[in-house]
């Protein structure tokens, strides 16, 4: 399969990127195509769909990690679960699937440019395929064993905001430490987001911004 392109998002690296689609809105997502005979026809009507599935490959998982059992982050179960039940990244082809909403199309001279919201996804990431979502099908009454959302926790500024704070803010408040990292307060991590370097920590029962520096 070829790539239809790679996604331009706020996360460079995979530290810090919301675990699921839509739990931060303001983590936009940017897809550049070329104004060519196919790209130029292939989205008209998509502004009727307020969602997108993107169909995507997690391509900074080596073909050779995948596992058949897993340990999924947030299951309140400790226990191992089949890669099968879970959505973990080590699967034997590496595809991923993310709802997304759908926020404008914008055409240039040479580009079709698709702007969305939501994204869960790290920058550079290919892009293999996009559907709209169909409500009368893709929304069921369903069951799960991940049934309870992520915990938000409130976040604290310890230095100045910066035009990008919502999105910082929100990423933070969805707890991006390593599941062995939560148990000790005050630890510093580091994590980019949006062009910035953001170091922060948890005191107590919130998260401390400490430092946010613009990247080179």
């Amino acid at each position: 399969m070829k790539p239809l392109c790679r996604i331009q998002t706020p996360f460079a690296e995979k530290f810090g990127v919301p675990r699921q689609s839509l739990l931060v809105e303001e983590a936009w997502g940017k897809l550049v195509f070329p104004k060519d005979n196919f790209f130029s026809e292939a989205f008209r009507g998509i502004e009727g769909s307020s969602h997108l599935w993107l169909i995507f490959e997690f391509d900074q998982v080596s073909a050779e990690a995948s596992h058949p059992l897993v340990r999924p982050p947030r299951y309140e179960n400790k226990v191992k679960l089949g890669v099968f039940a879970t959505r973990s990244p080590h699967r034997p082809n590496r595809l991923g699937l993310s709802l997304v909403k759908y926020d404008r199309l914008d055409l240039t001279d040479r580009e079709v440019i698709l702007w969305v919201k939501g994204v869960d996804l790290v920058n550079g990431t290919p892009i293999l395929d996009i559907k709209p979502y169909l409500p009368y099908v893709d929304s069921v009454v369903a069951r799960s064993p991940f049934t309870e959302g992520p915990v938000v926790h409130a976040v604290r500024w310890d230095c100045e905001r910066v035009e990008e704070a919502s999105l910082i803010e929100k990423v933070v408040a969805l707890d991006p430490r390593p599941n062995q990292e939560r148990g000790s307060n005050d630890a510093e991590f580091g994590m980019s987001v949006a062009g910035f370097n953001v170091r922060f920590r948890f005191s107590v029962d919130h998260f401390k911004i400490v430092a946010v520096t613009r990247l080179p």
